[in-house]
C-alpha cells in the first residue's frame, strides 16, 4: 500500500515538473530567484541527434553525472518531446500528457539500481526515439529537453521545478529530405 502511494506521489510530482519544464520552450521562466540559484546535484549533457527521415527512428545519446561527494539513490527524469517525435521508453517510465506544443511529457522514476550513482559518477546512455512519417521533411520539428533531480525513499530531494541550471538539458529535433525505407517505416509503426 505505501509503494502503491509513494508511485502514486511521484506521478503527481512528476506531471507537475514536467509541466515546468516544457514552460520553458515557451521562454517562460517559472522558477523564483531563490530556486533558481539552487545547486543541482546531477548534471545533464543531451548530445545533438542526427537529422531524421520522416518515418524513421533516431538515436539520442547523453551524459548524467551526479557532482556531489554523496550517492545518489534514485533519479527523476521528466521528458519533453517535440510534436511527431516519439521516445521508446521502459517499465520506469509513463507518458503525462503534452506540452504546450502538442508533444509528449514523459516521467521516468529510477528508484532502482538504475538510478543509483557513486559520488562523481558519470554514466552515458542512449535512447531511440522516432518521428512521424507525416512529419514535414527537412523541418526543426522542436525541441526536445529533459530534467534530472535525484530521488531518496522515492521522492525528489530538490526543487523539481527549478528549470534554470546543468541538471536541465535541450536539443532540436529535426528532419531530413526523403523518407525512410520500409524497414523504418515498419519498425516505427509497430513501435520498435
Amino acid at each position: 500500500m505505501d509503494s502503491a502511494r509513494s508511485r502514486r506521489r511521484i506521478a503527481r510530482a512528476a506531471t507537475v515538473a514536467v509541466a515546468a519544464t516544457t514552460a520553458c520552450l515557451g521562454g517562460a521562466v517559472l522558477a523564483s530567484p531563490a530556486s533558481a540559484d539552487e545547486d543541482h546535484v546531477l548534471e545533464i549533457d543531451i548530445h545533438e541527434p542526427e537529422p531524421v527521415a520522416p518515418g524513421a527512428s533516431g538515436l539520442i545519446s547523453f551524459d548524467m553525472t551526479n557532482t556531489s561527494d554523496k550517492a545518489i539513490n534514485g533519479v527523476l527524469m521528466n521528458v519533453s518531446l517535440p510534436p511527431s517525435v516519439t521516445l521508446h521508453t521502459d517499465s520506469h517510465c509513463k507518458q503525462t500528457g503534452q506540452n504546450p506544443e502538442g508533444g509528449q511529457l514523459i516521467s521516468c522514476s529510477f528508484s532502482d539500481a538504475q538510478g543509483k550513482f557513486a559520488p562523481g559518477e558519470t554514466r552515458s546512455g542512449t535512447n531511440d526515439f522516432a518521428v512521424a512519417a507525416d512529419a514535414p521533411a527537412s523541418a526543426d520539428l522542436g525541441k526536445l529537453g529533459a530534467l534530472i533531480v535525484p530521488l531518496e525513499n522515492g521522492e525528489p530531494t530538490e526543487d523539481w521545478e527549478d528549470i534554470e541550471g546543468d541538471h536541465v538539458d535541450w536539443v532540436e529535433i529535426t528532419t531530413t529530405e526523403g523518407s525512410a525505407g520500409a524497414w523504418d517505416r515498419l519498425r516505427s509503426a509497430l513501435g520498435f
